[in-house]
């Protein structure tokens, strides 16, 4: 039989990764819903947050959450040059281009990863990292606490951003009705490579969060993109609020499981609503008209 305080602390720990969730995959589902490109490297852009956050506190003793003031503004220019380098030339182009080269890119900042920290796992221990808020039966991770708030603060910005400033109503107007945005005045090139520089600094935020309770290599990437993809499809391809509730669902999906029965099953779990999601409703539960 069950109890109910493990499942009510599955629930807890499930909500607080889900905000975490939702802020990757929101970077991931405003290069989608902008520019209409899968953007494969995107969990890379999460992990060189991480190992920013790392090597910072490594070496300065930065805390983890202090090291995004670096994050941020870093991977808003990387994400502005591998806009210019990589995916301006192949706007427009078939989607196969398009996968192929995000792709590629994802391969290429792996390794460069695996060359410069090598590929062995690093952790980054904080006076926070095993503390807990106790409740009951129920623990409180503050490490996850802290990131979950954090993430629920970006994520509040972001939607402010979107729909109380002129350029975030040009975002959303260039996702919306492309040829339209253009027509009265608005810069699609410009709108394009700031969601891109804005999507790749909300993923090096997040990497940099969660790196407290979380362990880095250069294969991370490939994890938090895998994850970022199913979010975005079950909570809608272009949908910002589709990551919120995506990134909710499979949080706590993946949290009872792990704790019900084992966390090998709860991928199993995950990819079944992914399955059902796609059979049911192939845009996603909030895809929004295009």
């Amino acid at each position: 039989m069950f109890s109910v305080d493990v499942i009510l602390q599955g629930l807890i720990t499930g909500i607080l990764m889900g905000f975490i969730y939702a802020l990757i995959t929101s970077g991931f589902t405003i290069i989608q819903g902008v520019m209409n490109v899968v953007n494969f490297a995107h969990g890379t852009f999460v992990m060189i947050g991480m190992y920013i956050a790392y090597s910072l506190g490594i070496i300065y003793g930065i805390d983890p959450f202090a090291s995004v003031g670096a994050a941020a503004p870093f991977m808003f220019a990387f994400g502005v040059v591998i806009y210019f380098l990589a995916i301006r030339p192949i706007l427009g182009q078939p989607q196969y281009a398009q996968m192929m080269m995000t792709f590629g890119l994802l391969i290429v900042i792996e390794n460069v990863a695996n060359w410069i920290y090598g590929g062995d796992f690093r952790t980054l221990t904080t006076s926070y990292t095993t503390s807990s808020i106790v409740l009951g039966s129920v623990r409180i991770s503050m490490a996850r606490l802290f990131a979950a708030g954090g993430a629920v603060a970006i994520l509040a910005a972001l939607f402010l951003f979107l729909y109380r400033t002129d350029l975030g109503r040009a975002v959303r107007a260039c996702a919306d009705e492309p040829e339209g945005a253009q027509g009265v005045g608005i810069n699609p090139n410009k709108v394009f490579y700031i969601a891109f520089a804005g999507g790749s600094a909300l993923a090096g935020i997040a990497g940099s969060m969660v790196m407290p309770f979380q362990v880095c290599s250069p294969s991370s990437g490939v994890d938090a993109v895998i994850k970022a993809f199913v979010i975005i499809v079950v909570g809608g391809l272009g949908s910002v609020p589709g990551a919120l509730v995506g990134g909710l669902i499979i949080g706590v999906t993946e949290s009872v499981t792990s704790v019900l029965w084992s966390p090998a099953f709860a991928n199993v779990v995950v990819f079944a609503i992914l399955i059902t999601v796609v059979a049911w409703k192939p845009s996603g539960v909030f895809s929004r008209a295009r």
